[in-house]
């Protein structure tokens, strides 16, 4: 059974580059001549929100890689100096090589939830969601 938990922003991640990085936040039109990677079919809600986002923004995409994960991802920024839209929780797991800055305009969001099965009974997992609205800062 699915619980929404909140929503999170992508944000723009690339290689510690001085044109980007003097930037508050990016506009897509800033990378649009960028190396680009795209989110593959293994993570489609994040391709999806890609996609949209930056069909909404009359910009047409033409990646150059797609990447299957944040580790992944990490390893194509850094060897194809590539730029990507990442969800900004994997800020945490970004090595100091690769800077991100927020989206400037219209934010792209993708909607975190935790998915369980109902018959799972565990005492573990009752515990978890009865603090879930506490964990991602919303009330309960």
């Amino acid at each position: 059974m699915p619980t929404g938990v909140r929503p999170n922003p992508l944000v723009f991640a690339f290689p510690s580059d001085p044109r980007l990085a003097s930037h508050a936040a990016v506009a897509p039109q800033e990378i649009a001549k960028e190396a680009f990677l795209l989110p593959s079919k293994a993570a489609p809600a994040v391709r999806r929100v890609v996609l949209e986002y930056f069909n909404r923004a009359g910009i047409d995409l033409k990646p150059e890689h797609e990447v299957h994960n944040v580790v992944h991802a990490i390893s194509m920024i850094t060897s194809t100096r590539a730029v990507m839209l990442l969800p900004a929780y994997t800020k945490g797991y970004l090595p100091e090589s690769i800077t991100t800055r927020p989206v400037q305009g219209e934010v792209p969001t993708l909607d975190l939830v935790l998915a369980y099965h109902k018959a799972n009974k565990s005492p573990i997992l009752k515990l978890l969601l009865s603090r879930v609205g506490k964990l991602a800062g919303a009330s309960a």
